[in-house]
């Protein structure tokens, strides 16, 4: 599982590779917990006693209630009879992902579990579990508690952003005597809470339980993303992703999903909110790119349905905490005035036609926001008003109250996803991820998973320039990329040339880059009409040229081909595209190339 840099949240998923089996005559680490249980059945009377558990059909062999189904076949396929745990699923996941710096290859495959449980949607039986659990997987089995079969699932819908999944399983037995669990409300501070699931450390299900310490944003560190999470004290570990916490009704508060990397008994959950949302935001055809909507290629598991992901103000805002700052702008504490200031907006927010630089945002949604950008939920509870617009579906308009100078106004204003600049994750693309080979040169669109490659400190270690765009980088305009030469493959016509690798494209012969699809374009036009391609790379100080004839690159692609084994010139998704949608695209970077650079800022907080 990835670890982004110094983030201390760890999702849990167990990697069946890495599980730990002690070796002979090793020492054990683990340790055994004393705890209340039945006495002992001595040697001398042990046969007799099996014998009366035997003709007791009442009794399992511990002696306990047994809660068996009239249709058990022998292979433990009854129901558990403890509530909410016969609807939980130990998840198995085999997958493997591509290269982000060489995209025709793949990374070796490799096999996780993790747990999901049973819930009816629209009607329709499906698993809910954590999106991590089954990334870039190509195939995943189920398997129930008590059950020795394991079955094949497929996936419906994931989002990679609220780190949420759900699968479905065709078979119609393994729906025999499944319950479907139901969802609650959000829990208030000490509530007792139950994570149910099949961590690390046996094959059984388990069941932990803690209270609710804190219920906060926080960032999901699957995707980056800062949503609504609960955090618990009840233990968290690897291979708990997907499983329920249950409050004291057995009814689901939300999804185990992670924990803190080096604090005990600290994990997080995803609150009920957050997968009401999820189950109901599918994004419509129309919205679906032709990468998406396209027929998956043979031998991959690619989603069903895609969603939208949740949305933003695209504002910039500062805390209003200074006394001197408020009269500034004309906050009147007196009559209870308090807020945000909004110092900024994002260029391609819905927002940027209602709010201005320097408005205040008194309330959202007929909420009072605070001067450090919360609000109140309970008697002791605050949350920041992102919430308020998370949970706003794309379009949506949210009613707000801003002060404009010293007047105050009354704006309805839409919300809608915020595309990062540089993607947070690449999981699940049907066709693989996007790259094209020009002669010994290799161009990738890029992405965090790209800067991952440098380990664990990635933002130490990484190109500082690709860093700071991953970091701060927001589009300017639509269909906005960051185009990298990722590899210089040595040949004659390349020398020289292998400390210009990991740099951003910013224009071939002059001509602006605006993503990899219409820098392709551009590259094949150019090929047939110009006898040099020139590609300007930033460098710090002044951007620097790497240049190849056209008659050289032809030969040098052939060969590079060959030696590196690289199956095609271009990702199937750049090949497969019909000359109207390359005019299409080039057209696009003509129309918008006197936007010039990619701007940087701070991400939109809002």
């Amino acid at each position: 599982m990835l670890r982004r840099g110094a983030l201390l949240l760890t999702t849990a998923t167990t990697l069946a590779a890495t599980a730990s089996r002690a070796a002979p005559g090793a020492a054990s680490s683990l340790h055994t917990l004393h705890n209340h249980r039945r006495p002992a059945l001595s040697s001398s009377r042990s046969g007799t006693a099996f014998a009366q558990l035997e003709a007791d059909a009442s009794l399992d062999i511990f002696g306990r209630a047994a809660a068996v189904s009239a249709d058990d076949d022998g292979l433990g396929l009854g129901a558990l009879g403890r509530k909410g745990t016969e609807s939980v699923v130990k998840v198995y996941s085999v997958h493997s992902s591509v290269c982000p710096q060489l995209p025709w290859t793949a990374k070796s495959q490799e096999e996780s579990t993790g747990s999901g449980f049973c819930i009816e949607q629209n009607e329709r039986r499906c698993i809910l579990t954590n999106a991590h659990v089954v990334a870039d997987a190509t195939y995943v089995e189920v398997r129930k508690a008590g059950d020795a079969r394991k079955y094949v699932a497929t996936r419906l819908k994931v989002s990679h952003e609220c780190d949420l999944a759900t699968l479905t399983v065709d078979d119609e037995s393994f729906w025999e005597g499944c319950s479907s669990l139901s969802f609650g409300s959000m829990p208030s501070l000490q509530d007792e809470v139950s994570v149910v699931g099949y961590p690390e450390g046996g094959e059984g299900v388990s069941v932990t339980v803690g209270v609710v310490s804190r219920i906060e944003i926080q960032r999901y560190a699957h995707s980056g993303a800062n949503l609504l999470a609960i955090q618990i004290d009840a233990a968290i570990n690897p291979g708990n992703s997907g499983g329920p916490a249950l409050d004291e009704d057995g009814q689901v508060i939300g999804v185990a999903f992670q924990n803190q990397q080096e604090s005990q008994n600290i994990g997080y959950v995803i609150p009920v909110p957050t997968i009401s949302h999820f189950l109901d935001d599918t994004a419509p055809p129309a919205a679906k790119t032709a990468a998406t909507s396209a027929a998956a290629p043979q031998g991959t598991m690619a989603p069903k349905e895609r969603c939208e992901g949740f949305s933003s103000l695209g504002i910039y805002w500062q805390a209003l905490d200074n006394e001197q700052l408020r009269a500034l702008y004309g906050i009147d504490e007196r009559r209870g005035q308090s807020g945000v200031l909004i110092r900024g907006l994002a260029p391609l927010s819905a927002a940027a036609g209602y709010l201005k630089r320097d408005d205040v945002l008194l309330e959202l949604a007929g909420q009072r926001i605070a001067n450090d950008g919360s609000f109140a939920v309970a008697a002791q509870e605050r949350l920041s008003f992102q919430h308020l617009i998370h949970m706003r579906f794309p379009g949506e308009p949210v009613q707000m109250r801003v002060l404009r100078g010293k007047e105050t106004l009354e704006l309805q204003v839409p919300v809608q996803p915020l595309r990062r600049l540089v993607p947070a994750t690449v999981y699940d693309e049907p066709h693989g991820q996007s790259y094209f080979v020009y002669g010994g040169f290799a161009f990738v669109p890029l992405s965090e998973p790209y800067l991952h490659e440098w380990g664990d400190e990635w933002q130490a270690d990484a190109p500082q320039d690709l860093v700071h765009l991953a970091m701060t980088g927001v589009q300017t305009r639509p269909d906005e990329q960051v185009v990298v030469l990722s590899r210089c493959f040595p040949s004659k016509t390349t020398a020289g040339y292998s400390h210009m690798a990991d740099r951003q494209v910013v224009s071939v012969n002059g001509r602006p880059v605006l993503n990899l699809r219409q820098m392709y374009a551009l590259v094949q036009k150019l090929h047939a009409e110009e006898d040099y391609l020139s590609f300007e790379v930033f460098c710090v100080g002044g951007n620097a040229i790497v240049t190849t004839s056209t008659a050289a690159a032809t030969e040098t692609l052939e060969h590079t081909m060959q030696l590196y084994r690289i199956p095609a010139a271009a990702s199937a998704e750049l090949l497969d595209a019909t000359s109207e949608e390359y005019e299409a695209a080039l057209a696009r970077g003509t129309a918008e190339s006197s936007s010039g650079a990619t701007a940087g800022g701070a991400s939109a907080s809002a």
